[in-house]
């Protein structure tokens, strides 16, 4: 079984019924961009700029190893805004509409809220399921 949503006080943070709670959980997970913020952000003390975020994710997208001149390989511009357009206008502003994140828009910094971080958990319970429930 898998402890996803068994929390009452954690479902109503996503919504004001369960369903509308874990409608929007799945979907804020459903999208790979979106995990991989929340994720960058978890592991980089909670905290990145809008440019950091879009070219890691580029990065991993990419498959572009590290080399001695970068640290993301050879991961074009091109590939970096396209990247980096798609977050500022649909993946952060729908993780901050659910307040997972907090996200300056003079700054363009973005920063890891409690609720990202219940999502991460839930994200988590996925990933260690058996097999055939994935």
């Amino acid at each position: 079984m898998i402890p996803l949503l068994n929390s009452p006080e954690s479902l109503t943070a996503f919504g004001d019924s369960r369903a509308d709670a874990v409608d929007t959980v799945m979907d804020l997970l459903t999208n790979r961009r979106r995990r991989a913020v929340l994720q960058y952000l978890e592991a980089n003390d909670g905290s990145a700029t809008l440019t950091e975020l879009a070219v890691e994710i580029a990065a991993q997208e990419t498959g572009s190893d590290p080399n001695a001149i970068s640290d993301h390989g050879t991961v074009s511009a091109r590939e970096q805004r396209a990247v980096r357009i798609s977050l500022h206008h649909t993946h952060i502003p729908k993780l901050a509409a659910t307040e997972a994140i907090d996200y300056d828009t003079a700054t363009e910094t973005v920063a890891l809220r409690d609720r990202g971080r219940a999502l991460l958990s839930r994200q988590e319970a996925v990933d260690g399921a058996p097999q055939g429930l994935r």
